[in-house]
């Protein structure tokens, strides 16, 4: 952990409880009569003339709009909004392009719950916003958006439309979005020997672009008072391609001298489709089950060209052509059952399918034609079945206080074929319990105990490959999942109708960690290496400006540092965890200029560095000056929001110091030393959005 980093939280998070407990308490939103559930009606949001319900859902105090993980399965990937008490059955769509996808015309209200509340899918969350829709006839909408995004190179626009209507008594919406990126990097890098003197200094140069077409669908139909079902998909089709050029000069007794020119051209793209769906009845006004399904299916490939130039001309070159379809089937049952107003109960099983088929080709030409290169696991099959089963108590039993807890029960099954074969079964109890305690209108205490399992990337289980960076992961086929047992606490003070302040504790018990360890001694693998820990505190505040003379403005203040640990396979010591980032800071302001219908704001952010531990080598990154994006936006125009942003103003820079071992790191014999650094240039936005 950085003390730089620890002091300039500690001067924020003083700064932020002064002038939180400076600003003057009133009444909160209206309370519904669960008293986890705070309620804002839509004439809260007039001030922000919002569009969409995305629009809204953003300006809702203490609250961040979390899709949840990409995990297997269905359970485990909870995001933290929920349309009519429900999650949306699907996977890869993220919530805000679900909310931006509902014309804000169509939402009754939006509900804030800060606690487990039987009757509505939160899945183990202790915060969530529900978004409540209005009933009935809905007359026909469109909604739009479009944005031009100037990059360093290239100027790329994107945009969405979407259609709503109802046909045959169900809610149906069809939409076709497109999606493009250019971005652009300039990199340096100078390599030093063991004794400190430099020998090589690069200079390279990358442009690269990214398309993709989805034209996507849903259908909400209630059969009757007892039946509903809802229906969703989407096709996807993606293309991605990166040049890269490359100048490396050899300096002798700080004389430079041409070496040799890098050309690299990297080709990628494939398809997906997914389609999704649930199906719920209600026996009683207390009894519920719902059946969900999901399948997805994509497909992609790579092409990647690495050739290298010197002063005779052509030296060498690399060929890598890799190939992958993944496919998952998910079948979900959740019986619920509201016993009382104090007692409710959920069971759910859950089934799925999963299958992975990847391939890798890799093969070196130095004038005579192209030559295999064989790597351990380079083609692999992996076939997954996965079960779990769950069950959950939310009681109430006494004022002001809301217990949940409950038990999920795992077991999977794993074949992996083609260069490894290998066959086992994974079983895990996950137990969990949460407890809050609504200690007044203003104050709440939230303490979560769980233990969690990570999902396993089968991408993990074949070997890949980085040439610009001379770094090979061979595919581990005995990778286990990274278990935990998960400590929280969080204290909140709401101060007003706007004003929030949370302070959040936790620390996590880790098994099987994981992290890098070697192959052979000649490669590194992902792995496992044994127990560690974590922690972390955090606190964020949203204070209402008004006082300070700037109405109407919101400024939210961020921040956290932690730590964590772990022995390290090689050396036998303690060392933090690869690729983890545990402090940052934040600092976010919006102020809305309601007489001119516009507003305007920027944002801040930073992180710490972090640390990666390789065989041959170990990495320490870290960012600049921090990212920072300003905005001015209007809705002069009727049902239209226009708004033009700065970002990455500051240029972000991303520094690299690389340290190479001459032979296995532990050893700790110096063979060579490199600083890189990566600009990425800031860009300009102009997006447009509304609905007719």
């Amino acid at each position: 952990m950085q003390s730089g980093s620890v002091k300039l939280f500690s001067t924020l998070l003083s700064g932020v409880a002064a002038i939180a407990l400076l600003s003057s308490s009133a009444s909160a939103q209206q309370v519904d009569e669960n008293e986890n559930i705070l309620v804002y009606e839509i004439s809260f949001f007039d001030i922000y003339n919002p569009v969409t319900a995305l629009d809204m859902v953003r300006q809702i105090p203490a609250f961040s709009i979390n899709s949840g993980g990409n995990a297997r399965g269905f359970g485990a990937n909870a995001g933290n909004v929920l349309i009519n008490g429900e999650r949306p059955s699907t996977k890869s769509t993220s919530l805000e392009e679900i909310l931006q996808r509902i014309p804000k015309d169509n939402v009754q209200k939006i509900e804030l719950v800060t606690g487990a509340v039987s009757g509505l899918d939160m899945r183990g969350q202790t915060r969530v916003v529900n978004v409540t829709l209005i009933a009935g006839d809905i007359k026909s909408k469109t909604t739009w958006s479009f944005q031009v995004i100037k990059w360093p190179k290239r100027v790329t626009p994107s945009g969405e439309i979407t259609q709503s209507f109802k046909l045959l008594g169900a809610d149906i919406m069809l939409g076709l979005q497109r999606r493009a990126g250019a971005g652009y990097n300039t990199e340096t890098r100078e390599l030093f020997d063991a004794s400190g003197n430099s020998f090589e200094f690069r200079d390279a140069r990358s442009q690269m672009q990214f398309g993709r077409w989805q034209p996507h669908f849903t259908i909400a139909k209630k059969i009757n008072d007892k039946n509903s079902f809802n229906l969703n998909g989407k096709y996807w089709r993606w293309k991605f391609t990166r040049v890269r050029i490359e100048e490396t000069d050899s300096v002798n007794a700080g004389v430079s001298q041409f070496d040799r020119f890098d050309f690299a051209n990297a080709n990628n793209g494939g398809t997906g489709i997914e389609i999704g769906g649930d199906f719920k009845h209600e026996f009683n006004d207390k009894r519920s089950v719902k059946f969900i399904f999901l399948q997805r299916n994509d497909k992609n490939n790579s092409n990647f060209l690495f050739e290298t130039f010197d002063t005779g001309g052509f030296a060498r070159a690399t060929r890598v052509i890799s190939t992958g379809s993944n496919n998952e089937s998910i079948l979900r049952s959740v019986y619920n059952w509201e016993r009382d107003d104090k007692n409710s109960f959920e069971a759910s099983i859950e089934g799925a399918l999963n299958s992975v088929d990847s391939g890798l080709d890799i093969a070196s030409d130095t004038g005579a034609g192209f030559v295999p290169i064989i790597l351990p696991v380079s083609n692999n099959e992996i076939k997954e079945k996965r079960a779990e089963a769950a069950v959950s108590w939310i009681t109430k039993p006494y004022s002001g206080w809301t217990f949940e807890t409950g038990v999920k029960y795992e077991i999977s099954e794993i074949r992996q074929s083609e260069d490894a074969s290998s066959a086992r079964v994974l079983k895990y109890w996950k137990p969990n319990f949460n407890a809050i305690w609504e200690r007044n209108k203003t104050d709440q205490i939230r303490f979560r105990l769980q233990r969690n399992v990570g999902q396993l990337n089968f991408n993990n289980f074949a070997t890949n490959i980085d040439i610009i960076d001379d770094q090979t992961n061979v595919g581990n086929t005995q990778l286990r999942p990274e278990t935990s047992w998960d400590a929280s606490l969080a204290l909140e003070r709401k101060f007003g109708k706007k004003g929030v302040l949370t302070l959040n504790g936790s620390h996590s018990w880790i098994s099987d960690v994981r992290d890098l360890v070697p192959f052979n001694n000649l490669f590194d693998a992902p792995g496992n290496i044994g127990n560690g820990r974590t922690w972390l505190i955090s606190a964020n505040a949203r204070i209402p400006t008004d006082k300070f003379g700037l109405k109407n403005g919101i400024l939210t203040l961020g921040g956290g540092f932690g730590d964590s640990e772990v022995t390290d396979p090689l050396t036998g010591l303690q060392r933090v965890q690869s690729f983890r980032v545990d402090d940052f800071f934040s600092v976010d302001f919006r102020q809305e200029l309601t007489n001119w219908k516009m507003a305007w704001g920027f944002d801040y952010f930073h992180r710490s560095a972090s640390e990666a531990a390789f065989l041959f080598s170990q990495r320490r990154n870290y960012n600049g000056p921090g990212d920072f994006d300003f905005f001015v936006e209007t809705t002069k125009v009727k049902g239209t929001t226009i708004r033009f942003s700065a970002e990455n103003i500051f240029g972000p820079t991303n520094f690299r110091e690389r340290t190479d071992f001459d032979g296995t790191r532990d050893l700790g014999i110096i063979r060579q030393t490199e600083f890189r650094q990566q600009k990425f240039g800031s860009r300009l936005r102009l997006s447009l959005r509304g609905t007719f």
